[in-house]
């Protein structure tokens, strides 16, 4: 379902506008399901590492460009596109993250159009999400894990 505010988020959840508008709520009330899934598309720009180099204070050289190398984007920086995905979207508002996984089993350099997906693996107390980013004109997944998250109470 494509939506006029979020015009680049495609999701197989029928609870679309029920999730987004969640922040007043609890999720008692909606029904997740095993295989709801998210995807966002996204190129980051040396701009946006510079932004996250400043907000981090790494400045590590890999996150610069020079005439042989291109600029490696920071491994935060796509865990913090996923987190923003799962905390927003789905399983959404209240969310809070109790363990996570990881792997960077590829380089995602600037410029690199991002397909990031995260998809719900199991719904119970404890609900569990996998998420991987694919540069897809390569073929290469470059951030892949898995999350474990609660609902928070009070939300």
């Amino acid at each position: 379902m494509l939506s006029n505010r979020f015009p680049y988020i495609v999701m197989n959840n029928k609870n679309y506008q029920k999730i987004c508008k969640l922040n007043t709520t609890t999720f008692i009330n909606t029904s997740f399901r095993p295989g709801d899934k998210i995807r966002i598309q996204k190129t980051l720009t040396q701009k946006d590492l510079d932004a996250f180099s400043n907000l981090t204070n790494d400045h590590n050289h890999l996150h610069k460009g020079s005439s042989t190398k291109r600029p490696i984007v920071h491994g935060a920086l796509l865990n913090g596109l996923v987190a923003g995905l799962i905390g927003t979207h789905l399983p959404g508002p209240g969310t809070v993250l109790v363990s996570q996984t990881m792997k960077f089993p590829n380089k995602c350099f600037v410029g690199e159009k991002l397909t990031i997906n995260v998809e719900l693996v199991d719904v119970r107390k404890i609900l569990r999400v996998k998420f991987f980013c694919v540069v897809e004109e390569e073929k290469k997944v470059v951030f892949e894990g898995e999350a474990k998250l609660v609902l928070a109470k009070d939300c």
